[in-house]
């Protein structure tokens, strides 16, 4: 067989050339206009589906059908605007699932809001609009689990298709020392990667006091080097200021024919039948709970986008995840798969608060002055300039274990006896996951922790290699009566605990010195009561939250280590059914997740055509 994809690319060509012509208009459908039959169903039109579905349907020969529960959204400032669109205006709303964890024992029993995007476009469209990658490590952690193929080295083209990548102005890059690699990134993707106009000056205080403790400046994160300190683009629009996000793979597929989108329709269950492996044989969805479901039947594949949260769900409620779950909700077991909603991992969210004494222009002045936040407001709309063009922090601070504490992680390891509770594969997994954690955690490769300084005046913690694991289970065998239980178990596992004090006292060496005490900065939370470990640690856990990236929960792992998708990311047992979304990341890396996930997609559309491909060669031969 050719080995190269671009060998597979010229054969889809060859194909394509002699496909029959679809009758089709490219539109939004509603249930009564869609084909009775598409070769791939997406289920999911968030920031992986539509990216998924943009790259099959460049093959004219396919069709290719979108479903998302959301509407379109309503193009206004709260999504395009990136210091109105950081996702705040739009949590709570009907662009938002409004889903609360249930209480979490490690975190005093407290529940979690946990906004999850409802709208074409996914969490892409009202995220922070990070756009870093993991360091080359986190990824080279997931072939150690067992994921041959996939390591940084083999998703640095995948980062790189779906960027368009444009470097700061040569007068930004000289005022704050903004450096990047050209070779690093992608030009063509859809995805725009680059720097707001406006940088809050208090950044310089940031960068000087990291540096004054010993800090290197990474050229550029993307080459695999988010470590230290580095500078961070946005999902933003250069010409525009914009938010550049996943409907974009929307915009680039919408004129093609055999392209088609539903919204605010809900995927209910994969209709199945038995065979050697289990086959999707059709999509079930309805518009709301107590209206008719329809089907839409699947020729090809049917590719799952909803999540880390919906994506388990879904396959729990079509029979596919543990069986011990599914017969206790009266579900016939379809495959029993263990891993189906383990595994959850996420960054936890801890907040650090100051009050600057010594400052004049800050972001608070956007929340305080009324008459600023309307001249600002008014210099974005008639010039893209000024605060509004920032949608979040652009220097990220991601500190190996050894910067912040001179004690090992092996000091911190759960006894191999407290995962008893576990089923045998999951407990299995996470062990081969605790070791390649721990083993890189030693060393200067892997982040344990993020700093993000934020000029309205907080240090925002982050723990990124958690080793506490959460869960997500249906409560109904009816998707649409109830949002599933989310358990996140946040702190629960001693190291995650004692990286989030160690680094919160960290950030008072930062901001003693000199660089940052010029802002005559005043702790107010947790503030001058926390000093022990045990006044620390209460206050984290009575105030932290959730950084809302999600992962692993339908994690890309061996089976027998409690695996749900190959490295194909077909689901095991099944045989034209994959997920594409954040949910198959088995470990998560230290980066906000959407640049990875956008990774993801591209690389899992390039699988979904390969294997097409090679089905249809082998079916035409006599």
């Amino acid at each position: 067989m050719p080995s190269s994809l671009s060998t597979l690319g010229t054969l889809i060509t060859l194909f394509s050339a002699f496909a029959t012509s679809i009758p089709l208009v490219p539109r939004f459908v509603s249930p009564d206009e869609i084909l009775a039959e598409y070769d791939y169903v997406v289920i999911g039109g968030g920031t992986s589906g539509l990216a998924v579905a943009n790259r099959l349907s460049e093959d004219s020969s396919k069709t290719v059908l979108v479903i998302e529960s959301g509407p379109m959204d309503d193009g206004s400032d709260s999504f395009k605007i990136p210091y109105l669109g950081r996702g705040y205006l739009n949590f709570g709303t009907k662009y938002d699932w409004n889903v609360t964890t249930v209480p979490t024992e490690s975190l005093g029993n407290r529940t979690i809001i946990m906004p999850q995007a409802r709208v074409l476009g996914g969490t892409s469209s009202i995220n922070g609009m990070q756009f870093a990658r993991g360091a080359a490590s986190d990824y080279d952690a997931w072939e150690e689990l067992g994921n041959e193929g996939w390591n940084f080295k083999s998703l640095d083209k995948y980062f790189k298709k779906s960027e368009n990548f444009t470097a700061p102005s040569e007068k930004l890059a000289e005022e704050f020392g903004i450096t990047y690699d050209k070779s690093a990134h992608g030009y063509t993707g859809y995805i725009h990667s680059s720097f707001p106009r406006f940088l809050w000056p208090l950044l310089k205080n940031w960068i000087g006091s990291l540096k004054s403790l010993g800090h290197t400046v990474s050229q550029d994160p993307a080459s695999g080097g988010a470590l230290q300190l580095f500078w961070s683009p946005n999902s933003l629009n250069p010409d525009m200021q914009t938010r550049s996000f996943a409907r974009e793979y929307y915009d680039g597929a919408q004129d093609r024919a055999n392209f088609h989108v539903l919204v605010d329709t809900t995927v209910t269950k994969l209709v199945t039948s038995r065979g050697d492996k289990v086959k999707v044989d059709a999509v079930e969805f309805s518009r709301s709970a107590g209206t008719s479901e329809k089907r839409v039947k699947v020729k090809k594949e049917a590719v799952l986008a909803a999540g880390s949260i919906f994506s388990p769900q879904i396959l729990q409620v079509s029979g596919i995840g543990p069986a011990s779950l599914l017969k206790s909700l009266g579900i016939e077991v379809v495959v029993d798969l263990p891993g189906v909603g383990a595994n959850l991992q996420g960054h936890v969210y801890i907040p650090v608060i100051y009050q600057m004494a010594n400052v004049s222009l800050a972001a608070a002045n956007l929340t305080t002055n009324a008459t600023f936040y309307n001249e600002m407001y008014e210099l974005y709309k008639a010039k893209q300039d000024g605060p509004f063009t920032n949608g979040g922090p652009n220097v990220v601070a991601m500190l190996p274990l050894s910067d912040i504490t001179p004690d090992s992680p092996e000091t911190f390891q759960t006894p191999s006896e407290s995962l008893s509770h576990l089923e045998p594969s999951i407990s299995k997994g996470y062990q081969s996951q605790l070791k390649i954690l721990l083993n890189r955690l030693r060393t200067k490769h892997m982040a344990a922790t993020e700093l993000l300084w934020l000029s309205e005046g907080g240090i925002i913690i982050s723990t990124m290699h958690p080793l506490s694991r959460g869960s997500i289970k249906t409560t109904s065998p009816a998707l649409l009566s109830k949002i599933p239980a989310i358990s996140t178990n946040y702190l629960s596992h001693p190291l995650d605990t004692k990286i989030a004090i160690e680094t919160l006292k960290y950030t008072r060496k930062i901001t003693a010195t000199a660089e940052m005490q010029e802002l005559g900065l005043v702790e107010v939370l947790p503030g001058a009561s926390a000093n022990t470990n045990e006044q620390i640690e209460k206050a984290i856990k009575d105030g932290s939250g959730w950084m809302y990236h999600m992962v692993g929960t339908c994690a890309m792992m061996p089976r027998d280590l409690g695996g749900v998708v190959d490295v194909e990311l077909r689901v095991y047992g099944t045989r034209n059914l994959r997920v594409v979304d954040a949910s198959v990341q088995p470990l998560i890396p230290a980066a906000h997740v959407q640049a990875t996930v956008y990774a993801i997609a591209e690389k899992a559309a390039d699988m979904i055509k390969a294997g097409s491909l090679w089905r249809e060669y082998y079916n035409s031969m006599p």
